[in-house]
């Protein structure tokens, strides 16, 4: 690395898992000093064992993030929480790293800026957004932000855009898994599709790059694995971690997604258990309740029963819903390259998609997530 590199870095979201997993490895490397922004350091267990100069407050408190960027040299932003964290808390760590003449500015977005069907051109970073949920819309209300203060107050800022990613901790991971087994997932038209995945050492090595490469200031870069791998590949692969299988169905065949409906949806989640003991414990809900005539009774105790499931054929008939993220997933056709991190940053990904299936089938056991005795 560059003598000129940063040192002290504050690291916004250090309790998450590409936070946190940042931490550790600064911690392991001693490459940098990292200070971890966090709300409490009870919420931050798997970094608390490093000695580490931890910054305690609010990303919506401008005087709190102040305080934790005094001394620091860069930043890496990885919060995510609310709308206002999203928003104000961002703006205050710019103004913040503005006024403390931090040398880097990297800033975590996603390929979610693309929208839920990416255009085919979006394979490099030069592609049009065109994001259709609301995660996508506020990671490029963000990246606007940071580039804006680029232009304006000439700070020095790299976006990450990374996919899904997955290893130990990994939201993506853990869910696949118990997705699997609850068979709320199937490979669809044959899952032929890219996955776009990252393991989270590889972004974290690509980080760690933005932070000193004189190449990176006012570049956007997608970080993803350099091999290809599908959908069918992904979830079969973590199907025999979970020892189940899964249905293969046509696109056809998927439940198009529910427009809303106020008092059905609302009846809905009310006929969850749990929701129904708590009202029964408001004195007014129990109250109202017996104000009603025995017809309006009867009829609200219907509506809270459970429908038992559809058979086919006298068995269960499961249908996967069109709009369920591992479902929708496999309609992007577009693998995001990071050629252009791999040729500017000289970005390896040095952890293999198989490598990084045995380390994160090893910390699932470990975690007895998977049973430890089927290993």
């Amino acid at each position: 690395m560059s003598p000129e590199r940063p040192r002290r870095v504050l690291v916004t979201g250090a309790t998450g898992l590409i936070g946190g997993r940042l931490c550790e490895v600064m911690a392991l490397t001693g490459a940098f000093e990292p200070r971890p922004f966090v709300h409490a350091t009870g919420s931050a267990w798997r970094i608390t064992r490093f000695p580490l100069d931890f910054a305690s407050g609010d990303l919506c408190d401008r005087a709190s993030v102040d305080r934790a960027m005094d001394g620091c040299d860069a930043v890496v932003h990885l919060a995510r929480g609310d709308h206002a964290v999203m928003r104000r808390g961002l703006e205050n760590v710019l103004r913040a790293a503005v006024m403390h003449r931090v040398s880097r500015f990297v800033h975590i977005s996603s390929v979610a800026v693309y929208g839920s069907q990416p255009p085919p051109h979006s394979v490099s970073e030069a592609a049009a957004t065109r994001p259709d949920l609301p995660y996508g819309h506020t990671k490029l209300e963000q990246e606007r932000r940071v580039l804006r203060y680029r232009r304006r107050r000439g700070l020095d800022v790299v976006i990450l855009r990374p996919p899904n990613v997955y290893g130990p901790f990994a939201s993506f991971t853990v869910g696949m898994v118990n997705t699997i087994r609850s068979h709320d997932v199937a490979l669809v038209d044959g899952g032929r599709n890219p996955c776009n995945l990252v393991y989270v050492d590889n972004l974290v090595e690509a980080i760690f790059l933005a932070l000193w490469r004189p190449e990176a200031p006012g570049q956007v870069f997608h970080v993803t694995d350099p091999e290809p791998v599908s959908w069918e590949r992904c979830i079969t692969d973590h199907a025999a971690l979970a020892g189940a299988d899964v249905p293969r169905v046509a696109a056809a065949e998927l439940v198009p997604p529910a427009r809303e409906r106020l008092w059905r949806d609302s009846l809905r989640a009310l006929a969850d258990g749990e929701v129904q003991r708590s009202l029964a414990c408001i004195p007014l809900v129990r109250r109202w309740f017996q104000w009603l005539p025995e017809p309006a009774k009867q009829a609200v105790r219907a509506r809270l029963r459970r429908s038992e499931p559809v058979r086919h054929n006298g068995s269960l008939e499961r249908r996967f819903r069109a709009d369920h993220p591992f479902i929708a997933g496999q309609k992007r056709m577009v693998a995001h390259s990071s050629e252009k991190a791999r040729r500017l940053l000289g970005y390896t990904a040095p952890v293999s998609y198989d490598e990084g299936m045995r380390l994160t089938e090893a910390w699932l056991r470990q975690a007895q997530i998977l049973d430890v005795s089927s290993a």
